[in-house]
């Protein structure tokens, strides 16, 4: 990929929503010798700096090659940020019958806090999100997904799950973010998918767990017989070469076998004494509530906890299969469109998202009295993630300062 901007006037540059990954940037005015900058790493929703001073004397092409600042001078979002490379050193493990595991990247973060409620993740439970950033409450999240806004309409909580192995880049903002992100009040959770190359590049995976290995419970009499065996696998490619890209994601989880369950039973002294008050206890109620009780059979208390309590076994069935596809198309060089599709099915339901939007769009135009112009190449053949219009804002400037 190859960017070109022209300089203003008073030497400033902007090169704006540049895909995720490392560049090296040229910098060539007629009489001067060109000066190019390697190994700038472009990351998710950043703005940052790169100056160069051309001399007159010198005739040769010069690279400078160096590490990039420790702190940003540009910007001060407070934000926190975990690689495609550090999220596999993460110890989560997909977890397909939750699709939120992602979020558990967050859990290592400074200012995280863990919600105090139960059913979180879940609009039905009505309990908030697991994002929780200095106290900003279990509602003050925003969440989105290559630059697509991923809320919950009524409670402020992720709608699509992401597969960890897809994801090039996760960030959380969780102070002074700009006006861009709006809809919280809490913490930015911005999610960068990965995307296809010119080369051929992918990865499988299997997970498993297995109740074998398991030793049994306190309290347990006997160790239920289970296995949750998770398997997929990318893969980024060319479509048209330097031009048209695809990148596909397949995981299939399986949690199936058997799962021990504790009930308190009712005993043959409660059968027969009052059961109703206030004049309910009548022949027609009871005779209600024995075919109600009919329907569970004739169990015997087996716990030796209390004299009527039953511990018993349930076998379980629950398949999920997770597959997406993206795609991405750059007619030219200051052009970028992605389009995305989403299944997530489980035995009982199904669900399907789709987004498209430009990624990458140069702003402005040259102007005449411009003294200069930098070209910026990529350091290889094709970008590894693609940068959201909205999520993204990564800024190169001439002088110290930035505009946007």
């Amino acid at each position: 990929m190859v960017r070109e901007v022209t300089t203003n006037e008073r030497g400033r540059y902007n090169a704006t929503f540049l895909p995720i990954g490392r560049y090296r940037i040229t910098a060539t005015m007629s009489g001067f010798g060109p000066i190019t900058r390697d190994r700038v790493d472009v990351r998710l929703n950043e703005t940052f700096a790169v100056d160069f001073r051309l001399d007159p004397t010198a005739k040769e092409e010069v690279t400078v090659v160096g590490e990039r600042p420790l702190i940003n001078t540009v910007t001060s979002d407070v934000k926190q940020s975990l690689t495609a490379e550090q999220i596999l050193d993460r110890p989560t493990v997909q977890n397909l019958n939750n699709n939120n595991t992602f979020l558990a990247l967050a859990e290592t973060f400074a200012g995280f806090q863990e919600n105090p409620t139960s059913g979180q993740n879940n609009p039905t439970a009505s309990s908030g999100s697991s994002i929780n950033f200095n106290g900003t409450g279990t509602r003050g999240a925003t969440f989105q997904i290559d630059g697509v806004n991923n809320d919950d309409a009524s409670e402020n909580q992720n709608r699509q799950g992401v597969n960890l192995a897809t994801i090039q880049e996760f960030q959380v903002i969780s102070n002074t973010f700009s006006a861009e992100f709006g809809r919280g009040y809490g913490a930015v959770v911005l999610v960068q998918t990965k995307s296809g190359t010119n080369d051929v590049k992918g990865e499988v995976f299997y997970y498993r767990q297995d109740s074998q290995w398991n030793a049994l419970q306190y309290g347990a009499l006997v160790k239920p017989d289970n296995q949750r065996p998770s398997y997929g696998g990318v893969v980024g490619f060319p479509i048209v070469k330097n031009e048209l890209f695809g990148f596909v994601s397949f995981e299939h989880g399986r949690q199936s076998g058997q799962g021990s369950y504790v009930r308190d039973i009712f005993i043959p002294a409660d059968l027969s004494g009052p059961r109703l008050s206030r004049g309910n206890d009548t022949p027609a109620n009871r005779a209600w509530q024995d075919a109600v009780l009919a329907r569970f059979g004739s169990l015997t208390p087996n716990d030796p906890r209390s004299n009527r309590t039953y511990q018993g076994i349930a076998t379980f069935d629950r398949p999920v299969t997770d597959a997406t596809l993206r795609l991405d198309w750059a007619p030219r060089a200051s052009d970028l469109w992605s389009a995305a599709t989403s299944t997530r099915g489980s035995a009982s339901t199904t669900r399907t998202s789709f987004s498209a939007r430009p990624r990458s769009r140069t702003t402005g135009r040259p102007t005449s009295a411009s003294p200069g112009h930098t070209r910026s190449r990529r350091g290889r053949s094709a970008s590894c993630a693609t940068a959201s219009a909205c999520a993204t804002r990564t800024s190169t400037s001439r002088p110290a300062t930035t505009h946007r």
